[in-house]
């Protein structure tokens, strides 16, 4: 249970942790700043770090500067995103400097000096060779380097997150400042559960499963990097509410062979294992990947139920659920550079998942004496069996001139569904003994076919030296179709009949036509991108039960513009604004009616139209040598949101829809902060604080809902010695309004332990997930005749053994093209409709 007085404590330490970091970045980074005897620090050293393969810019790299009598470190700079550094308050001396960044090898550089007479040493272009970097430096720099700024996202290098070792991509993603996730895998950004995500910049191949499903089949060790974009620029599809998160995976280039191989287990049958190889030879470097899970989860909850009719009745019900999941995946590709200018890259991937859950509900009417008045229960069993295949073809072409770059990406995919559900529903009396009649037997069959096409271009044209225009176009076609048959069993013929008026087939069409432009430039210490996209949307919505088919076209214009401004001491100050769409899925726009719960009925609408969202955020970064610190503030105004309605009948029946019945505003501050503590410990903090106003209205009845939101989460990294390192994580996230009720507070805490073995070729990881085991979801649910209070939880709390073995240094680097022209690719993970 929540202990309010251990949380009144929390909130005293919180504060006092945010200002010490503060406090901590105002202090000298070491004894060499405090020196009296030295002379004025009056001297500036000026370079440019450059990627020596392709002559990019390595934007925040760390250049540290260090004293040639002793090697003491002095001061240091973060590069720009042009690679530049400036060092400024450098006393006169001799000095090296040492250049550090993710992936790379440490680069030092000889023979600097300042004198009085000359105080500005400019060190001109400072080339880093993407050359196999030891294990040591990477683990050093992925600490240091844990959260990277640009003008349109915040990277996130995740290498050193250990409580999530051994776990998924969604499991991961519970580390991440700005995002959340909540009892069924529902990934939130800022709040908002309308995110778009992103597998390398492009649609994940596994179209068809929902966000979570999808998020579970790619395992947390495959992940370089996690980019965080909540005002994308017109590069990318505008779908998704609060913005894209983009899953980039490591990628090899070493010459010869390399690869990975991990597992991972723990009590109650759950255990999970990749295979990563990689093969290069000359122009040609081949990978194949493999990984698989097999993971059983157990839960239950109770949902409580207050009907104001003609007679006060209350509904309770409490539910256990067992599931047993497993999943594979394959992925075989090449990269094939037919000369200096030209790179192709073709990959397919074939995924299988499988499902089989069992519900047990036990049903109590009561009357208003809260007297039983009558009994049931329902026993659901579900299999489904869902699997499909990808294929990846991309182009690239880079020429003398830098910068100027063309990119082309097809992206096929296919997916097929089977899916059975039998129900027994049992009836007692008030006594709870059986009734005479007989059980009510059910039996459900789903077949679904999904694919997916897309093609992608983008055009990038220098415009002199610090103007470029970027153009691209994009087409992308989907269909998604659902067969459902409902039967039920005749007691008098002991037959299984179909029930034509509970069975659905429905076919959703979705194309995609889009252009856009980008124009981008830099002005002094300002940075401008301004963008203007145009798409043309046709929708088509075919109930073939019904004979009825819905279409909607429409042609929006999506405009985004993000300005910086660059200070000294490595700060600056970023303003963005976009215009964003959220498309509602087949789920939301299938009609017809699902029968799983008796008592709560649900359907979509296939009048349902897009919402519109226009964002806007104002932030600020500042980097210290040991800190960093990132404030934040937002504001989201939604037209015609999109919002799951209830409504009860006058015999107590529930029914659940989706309307456009709603205005939303949301703005708020975010605050995320890192700091070095000690050479041993880092320590990161995110705080959000948010405001939510909801609005909407339908023929009976006015509703808004208004409250103010806060979450916390913090991220411990200490260093042990000897190849050891542990991680301890916090998360709280305070209740959040929906239209007709609100989401209950949240919070938990993990910890990771990890041990370097085998001369840094392998790890052992041990983490532990929901230490307390606080993790659940309760919700609160009202309308204008009935109340709902409701709570899952399942066996979060779990202990994981997992070991990584590297095979020739597999370093999984960064890969030398930071896909800075991501596909647009905007495909929502969505369900087929049960």
């Amino acid at each position: 249970m929540f202990n309010f007085l251990h949380f009144k404590k929390i909130l005293l330490i919180v504060p006092f942790f945010f200002f010490s970091i503060i406090l901590k970045a105002e202090q000298p980074a070491g004894p060499a700043e405090q020196s009296a005897q030295r002379p004025p620090a009056t001297g500036v050293v000026t370079g440019t770090v450059l990627d020596d393969a392709n002559s990019e810019p390595l934007m925040f790299a760390s250049v540290v500067l260090h004293s040639m009598r002793d090697s003491a470190m002095v001061t240091g700079a973060i590069t720009n995103e042009k690679g530049i550094f400036i060092i400024e308050q450098v006393p006169p001396g001799r000095y090296f400097v040492a250049v550090n960044y993710v992936g790379y090898p440490r680069k030092e550089v000889n023979g600097i000096v300042v004198t009085p007479r000359e105080p500005v040493y400019e060190m001109g272009v400072i080339r880093v060779e993407p050359g196999a970097a030891t294990l040591s430096e990477v683990t050093v720099e992925a600490t240091r380097q844990l959260m990277e700024v640009g003008l349109d996202r915040r990277v996130i290098n995740v290498d050193s997150e250990l409580t999530a070792a051994g776990g998924t991509a969604l499991e991961l993603m519970q580390n991440i400042p700005s995002v959340a996730v909540d009892f069924d895998g529902n990934v939130s950004l800022r709040g908002s559960s309308n995110v778009t995500i992103l597998v390398d910049g492009r649609p994940s191949g596994l179209t068809g499963l929902s966000g979570s499903e999808a998020l579970e089949q790619i395992p947390s060790n495959m992940i370089e990097r996690i980019e965080v974009i909540t005002n994308p620029s017109a590069r990318y599809s505008p779908d998704g509410t609060s913005g894209i998160i983009n899953i980039v995976l490591k990628k090899q280039r070493q010459p010869g062979y390399n690869g990975m191989v991990s597992l991972n287990a723990s009590a109650g049958n759950r255990y999970t294992g990749s295979l990563n190889l990689n093969y290069k030879t000359g122009a040609v470097n081949f990978f194949a990947n493999y990984s698989g899970r097999i993971f059983n989860m157990e839960g239950s909850g109770y949902n409580f139920r207050s009907s104001f009719l003609a007679d006060t009745t209350f509904l309770d019900q409490d539910t256990r659920f067992e599931n047993a999941m497993n999943s594979h995946n394959f992925s075989v590709g090449a990269d094939y550079q037919v000369n200096q200018y030209n790179t192709l890259t073709f990959s397919v991937m074939y995924n299988s998942w499988q499902r089989l859950s069992d519900n047990f509900t036990d049903y109590n009417n009561l009357d208003g004496e809260m007297s039983l008045m009558n009994f049931f229960t329902r026993t659901s069993g579900n299999e489904m069996d869902n699997s499909g295949m990808n294929y990846n073809f991309n182009y690239r072409r880079t020429f003398s001139q830098k910068i100027k770059e063309f990119n082309t990406d097809i992206v096929f995919s296919s997916r097929g569904m089977n899916a059975a559900e039998n129900n027994i529903q049992r009836f007692f009396d008030n006594t709870r003994s059986p009734l005479s009649r007989p059980d009510l037997l059910e039996n459900t069959r789903t077949d679904g076919d999904n694919w997916m096409f897309s093609v992608q271009m983008d055009y990038i044209q220098p415009l002199g030296e610090n103007r470029k225009l970027e153009l691209g176009g994009r087409a992308y076609l989907r269909e998604m179709g659902s067969d459902f048959n409902f039967f039920n069993f005749n007691p008098e013929a002991q037959l299984w009949e179909n029930n034509a008026g509970l069975s659905n087939n429905f076919v959703y069409n979705e194309q995609v036509y889009a252009a856009y432009g980008i124009f981008s430039t830099m002005l002094g210490k300002y940075s401008l991108q301004a963008g203007l996209r145009l798409e043309q949307t046709l929708r088509e919505a075919d109930q073939r039960t019904t004979n009825e088919v819905f279409k909607d076209d429409y042609l929006n214009l999506f405009p985004t513009m993000h300005l910086r401004r660059s200070f000294e001491n490595n700060q600056s100050a970023q303003v963005s604004y976009s215009r964003r769409i959220n498309r509602p899925n087949n789920r939301y726009l299938n009609p017809f009616v699902s029968y799983t719960d008796p008592y709560d009925l649900s359907f979509g609408n296939p009048e349902l139209k897009p919402e519109f969202i226009n964002s806007f955020e104002l932030g600020y970064t500042r980097f210290w040598q040991k800190t960093t610190i990132n404030p934040s503030i937002f504001y989201r105004y939604t037209d015609g949101m999109i919002t799951r309605f209830r409504t009860m009948d006058e015999s107590g029946i529930a029914y659940t829809t989706f309307e456009n019945l709603n205005r939303g505003t949301s703005y708020g501050a975010e605050l995320i902060l890192s700091q070095q503590l000690f050479p041993w410990w880092r320590a990161n903090g995110t705080f959000s604080y948010y405001r939510q106003i909801i609005e909407g209205s339908d023929a009976m009845m006015e509703m808004r809902n208004d409250s103010y939101s806060w979450s916390a989460r913090f991220v411990n990294n200490i260093t042990l010695g000897k190849g050891w390192d542990l991680q301890v994580n916090g998360f709280y996230r305070s209740p959040v309004v929906m239209l007709q009720g609100e989401m209950k507070e949240m919070f938990s805490a993990d910890m990771g332990l990890r041990k370097t073995v085998l001369d840094r070729k392998g790890t052992i990881n041990l983490r532990v997930s929901d230490i307390f085991n606080t993790q659940s979801f309760r919700m609160y649910n009202y309308g204008d005749n009935f109340t709902i209070d409701m709570e899952r939880k399942r066996n979060s709390r779990m202990v994981f053994l997992g070991f990584t073995y590297r095979i020739n240094e597999y370093n999984n680097r960064r890969n030398q093209r930071s896909r800075e022209q991501m596909d647009n690719g905007s495909q929502d993970f969505d369900d087929f409709d049960m």
